[in-house]
C-alpha cells in the first residue's frame, strides 16, 4: 500500500472506532467546545459583528489618551481567556487519550491533564509569535485606516490586503504547532511517561521527518473544524431567526416561543455533541499515524466480536 493509501486507510479506521463509542464524543466535545464549539452559538445569537463595528472600535482605541495601554489590557484578556480555553481543552484531550488507550488510567487524570496543558502551551509558541507579528503589523497600519475609515476600500479588505503575509504566516504556525503538539502530547502520555522536554524535542523530531503527513493531517483537521462551524451557524441561524423577533420585543414573550427556544439550546448542544465526534476521529487517527496506541487491535477486537 502506497504512503497516501495508509494514510487513508487509517483515517477510515479512526472512524470505525470513534463511530461506535459514544462515550468517545462526549470527551471530544469537551475539547471542541473549548476550539470553537461556543464559537457558533456566540456569531447567531450576538450576531456577527459588521464592518463598522471595527471602524469605530478601533478608531476610540486609538483615539483614547491611554492608547496604547488599553490596547494591552484587552491583549491581557484575550491572553487569559485563550489559556482557559486551553485548559478545558487539555482536560478533554487528556480524558480522550485515555478513553483511546493512549494514556493509562491509573494515573491521576489531573496530572494527565496539568501535562497536556503544558504540551498545548509550549506548541502555541508557533501561533503566539505569529500573532505577535500580526499585532505589529496591525499597529503600523492601524492609524491610517482607522482614522480614515471610509478612504481607500472597506476596512476589512485594507487589513486583510496590508496583513496577508501575517495572516499567512499565522495559519503555517497553527497547522505546525497542531502536529507538534499532537506529536508531543502522546508521547508525553505514554506509559513510563518521558520528561517534558524529551516528549516536545520527540515531537518537533516526528514532524521534521514526515513533514507532508503531520502537516497534512493538521490541516484535515483545521478544515474540518472550520466546515463544521460553518454548518452549525447556520443551521443555528434557520432556527434562531424564529425566536429573535419574540425575545427581542419590548412585550412579554410569547410563550409559544419557549419551546423553540429550548429546541435552539438542545439543537446546539446535538451539535457540540456532533463536534466531539468529529475531534475524538481526528484525535484517533492522531494516535494511529504515530503509532503511541493499540488502537488498531481495539478496532480489529471489536470488529472480531460483531
Amino acid at each position: 500500500m502506497t504512503p497516501a493509501g495508509e494514510w487513508l486507510a487509517r483515517a477510515a479506521l479512526a472512524a470505525r472506532l470513534t463511530s461506535g463509542r459514544p462515550g468517545l464524543w462526549v470527551s471530544g466535545a469537551i475539547g471542541a467546545l473549548a476550539y470553537a464549539g461556543w464559537l457558533p452559538l456566540v456569531l447567531v445569537v450576538g450576531s456577527a459583528p459588521r464592518t463598522s463595528d471595527f471602524a469605530f472600535l478601533g478608531a476610540d482605541l486609538y483615539a483614547s489618551p491611554l492608547f496604547p495601554f488599553n490596547v494591552l489590557f484587552v491583549a491581557f484578556l484575550f491572553a487569559m481567556v485563550v489559556v482557559v480555553a486551553c485548559a478545558l481543552a487539555a482536560l478533554g484531550e487528556a480524558v480522550l487519550l485515555r478513553q483511546l488507550g493512549g494514556a493509562p488510567t491509573g494515573r491521576p487524570l489531573g496530572r494527565d491533564a496539568g501535562t497536556t496543558l503544558s504540551v498545548i502551551l509550549v506548541a502555541a509558541l508557533p501561533v503566539a509569535v505569529a500573532v505577535g507579528a500580526a499585532a505589529l503589523g496591525l499597529a503600523s497600519v492601524a492609524p491610517a485606516v482607522f482614522t480614515s475609515p471610509d478612504i481607500g476600500g472597506p476596512v476589512l479588505v485594507r487589513l486583510s490586503g496590508a496583513l496577508a503575509p501575517y495572516l499567512l504566516g499565522l495559519v503555517a504556525a497553527l497547522l505546525v504547532g497542531q502536529a507538534w503538539g499532537a506529536g508531543a502530547m502522546r508521547r508525553a502520555l505514554a506509559d513510563p511517561p518521558p520528561s517534558l522536554g524529551a516528549s516536545l524535542v520527540g515531537g518537533l523530531r516526528d514532524l521534521l521527518t514526515r513533514p507532508a503527513r503531520r502537516i497534512g493531517l493538521a490541516l484535515v483537521g483545521t478544515f474540518a473544524d472550520l466546515i463544521a462551524v460553518l454548518l452549525a451557524i447556520g443551521v443555528l441561524r434557520m432556527v434562531w431567526s424564529r425566536i429573535e423577533g419574540d425575545l427581542a420585543s419590548a412585550g412579554p414573550v410569547d410563550p409559544a416561543a419557549l419551546p423553540l427556544l429550548l429546541g435552539f439550546v438542545t439543537i446546539w448542544l446535538v451539535l457540540v455533541l456532533v463536534a466531539g465526534l468529529l475531534h475524538a476521529w481526528i484525535s484517533a487517527w492522531w494516535s494511529l499515524e504515530l503509532s503511541t496506541t493499540g488502537l488498531e487491535a481495539t478496532v480489529q477486537g471489536e470488529e472480531v466480536a460483531r
